[in-house]
């Protein structure tokens, strides 16, 4: 099975990317910082927590890991490219 991506096609790989990653994240985060809670962001790792200062030992809490981040951004490029394809298969 061979795919060809045109200049096209990649730009909609972009725009996928980006939207996944975007509403991914927003939709299953966990923004309770601001509520005596731990504020996650990040699909399928987080990689970003806070808890904007509400606790008494927050520092221990407080994380942004690079490597997850990226990791969680490889998976988004993955759907979009699998999505496109797929889409594209399903057009012809």
């Amino acid at each position: 099975m061979k795919v060809n991506f045109d200049r096209k096609s990649i730009k909609v790989v972009v725009i996928v990317f980006c939207a996944l990653f975007f509403c991914l994240n927003i939709v299953l985060a966990d923004f309770s910082g601001s509520h005596d809670g731990i504020t996650k962001i990040g699909f399928p790792f987080v990689f970003y927590q806070d808890t904007d200062g509400k606790c008494e030992h927050c520092e221990n809490l407080k994380l942004f890991n690079i490597i997850y981040l990226i990791v969680d951004v490889l998976v988004c490029l993955l759907l979009g490219i699998v999505t496109v394809m797929g889409a594209k298969r399903i057009k012809k």
